[in-house]
């Protein structure tokens, strides 16, 4: 329904609607209860770029709740081998980049730039790349940074806390799991040069650290 709706409308901020009915429905599966603070640390009428930490696959879902804006991902490659999800996904805007292929990774990200100047969205990355093993943050990678840079847009770091621990119970199960979804300040980029792609980094890193730890 998302795919068909954006085709014939031609409104790629159509599949807010469904992104986030898709994560409620979702969540009802899975048991899982939603608990949202610093919110209001965000104009939901504005764009950002969130960059969240990532422990199990339904960190998207819980995000785009959350968020309650048209947003999309920064996503790996490999996700276009799923049939169907692949279409529906890059059809909303989503990116896919090829982790091991840096010069496609920041052609990517240049041509989502482009897209969002005709489609606003915010836009999510995973600065761990890819999903931490064990619970604990993994080393970050510069593209929120980067991309903050480009676009100027404000970087929202976000600490997702409860979905680990979600994943490794096992998907159904009696009891409720809660996932907690915290924002962080707002980062600043409109004034930032690419030499401050690191400091910004370690920025994102120190709040979610501290969001995490109380």
């Amino acid at each position: 329904m998302s795919m068909f709706s954006i085709l014939l409308s031609k409104n790629k901020s159509n599949f807010k609607y469904y992104g986030i009915n898709w994560g409620k429905t979702l969540g009802r599966l899975f048991g899982i209860k939603l608990r949202i603070v610093g919110r209001e640390n965000f104009d939901c009428n504005k764009q950002y770029i969130f960059a969240p930490n990532h422990s199990s696959v339904i960190d998207f879902q819980v995000l785009l709740i959350a968020v309650n804006q048209y947003l999309v991902f920064v996503a790996k490659k490999e996700l276009d081998r799923i049939p169907v999800f692949n279409t529906i996904i890059k059809t909303a805007g989503f990116v896919l980049v090829d982790r091991r292929n840096n010069k496609n990774a920041i052609k990517s990200l240049e041509n989502l730039k482009l897209d969002m100047k005709k489609y606003p969205r915010s836009v999510a990355i995973f600065p761990e790349g890819s999903r931490s093993k064990d619970g604990n943050l993994q080393d970050f990678k510069k593209g929120a940074a980067v991309l903050g840079i480009d676009t100027g847009l404000p970087i929202i770091p976000v600490a997702i806390i409860g979905s680990y621990s979600w994943w490794n119970r096992g998907l159904f199960t009696k009891s409720p799991n809660i996932v907690t979804i915290i924002f962080g300040n707002p980062i600043k980029t409109s004034n930032s040069f690419y030499e401050d792609r690191d400091k910004i980094t370690m920025g994102i890193k120190d709040q979610i650290i501290k969001l995490r730890n109380g």
